[in-house]
């Protein structure tokens, strides 16, 4: 059995630094739900991440975009000096992320019984390692089994990202499972790849055609999937 988790929201409650900035800067501005924003603000930062990539958004507007569509739609309009100041504390804030509790009792479970293990994530190697660094995710992970899209020249959902890693360890699909929280990166692409796939979906999100294999909503589902398919 392999298992290839995503990083950002899987492992860790990505939602806590937004949260966070949106409590400190925007909830007396709003009655718009917090985890609707968030979602919305992932949605806005793969699209703008894409079009980084084909040329048509420069770097240093990607935060600013993402923010401005985000708070656009619930009718906050930002400058850039907001964007900027949200900015500003999110990162600060992301330097205090943690692994979200359980996850480190299954990363041990699956070292204790050999299970191959990696991490693909989507982003910019130098704040994805960051995190890396800030969730000591070292204990489990060696660096030749952290994958992030910006190093390695494919963005999921592109299947090429999977077999990236399934060519790198020479990994058989029928016996490697992706397991991430973003339906339409982490799923597609991964059954795109051949893999088997676990929606990790602890937002709730709703899907009308859902291709995962497996289903879970908490990281208790998810630590007991691993402990009995292992």
């Amino acid at each position: 059995m392999n298992l290839i988790f995503d990083l950002d929201d899987t492992l860790y409650d990505l939602m806590g630094p937004f949260e966070l900035v949106h409590k400190k800067l925007y909830a007396d501005k709003t009655d718009a739900d917090c985890t609707e924003l968030f979602i919305k603000s992932r949605a806005y930062s793969d699209e703008i991440m894409e079009a980084e990539i084909k040329g048509d958004i420069p770097h240093e507007d990607c935060f600013y975009e993402r923010i401005k569509r985000t708070y656009h739609d619930v009718g906050i309009e930002m400058s850039r000096e907001d964007t900027e100041e949200f900015e500003r504390l999110y990162r600060a804030y992301q330097k205090e992320i943690s692994l979200s509790e359980g996850v480190e009792e299954f990363l041990d479970y699956c070292k204790a019984h050999n299970i191959f293990i990696a991490i693909l994530t989507n982003g910019r190697p130098k704040s994805q390692y960051a995190k890396v660094i800030a969730l000591d995710l070292h204990r489990w992970f060696d660096d030749d089994h952290i994958f992030i899209s910006g190093g390695i020249g494919y963005q999921k959902p592109d299947p090429m990202a999977f077999q990236y890693i399934e060519k790198m360890f020479s990994l058989n699909p029928e016996e490697t499972w992706y397991i991430g929280d973003t339906y339409e990166a982490d799923v597609v692409g991964a059954d795109g790849a051949g893999w088997h796939t676990v929606w990790f979906n602890h937002r709730n999100r709703e899907c009308l055609e859902n291709c995962a294999d497996v289903t879970v909503r908490s990281i208790e589902e998810l630590s007991r999937f691993i402990r009995e398919r292992s």
